[in-house]
């Protein structure tokens, strides 16, 4: 398992499928392994702490995408962890699923 280091301040990875990572949970998302030059960089922009590292994150945090989305945003729409807005829960849950099966660049 590669090292995990904690958010500092909202962002969206575009090395990521856009996926939001937000304050106080951890960079990279579970099965995402980071090169050292992506985690200088972040850490450099201040998106992720350097000190403190950790090699687990607490239970139910950092478990990719599907684990906190899709999320409901009003009116049928559902926000998808690359930041995509779909109609209807079942078309943003497969969505989801399939962003999360995605290979990784």
């Amino acid at each position: 398992m590669s090292e995990l280091f904690p958010v500092e301040k909202n962002f969206r990875d575009g090395q990521d499928n856009k996926r939001l990572y937000e304050k106080d949970g951890w960079y990279p998302r579970r099965g995402l392994e980071a090169s050292d030059e992506r985690v200088a960089e972040l850490q450099e922009k201040g998106f992720i702490g350097g000190e403190g590292a950790s090699d687990e994150a607490p239970e139910g945090q950092n478990d990719g995408p599907g684990t906190d989305y899709p999320k409901h945003t009003g009116g049928g729409y559902y926000e998808l962890s690359n930041g995509e807005k779909v109609q209807g829960k079942e078309e943003a849950e497969k969505a989801e699923q399939e962003l999360s099966e995605a290979p990784q660049e």
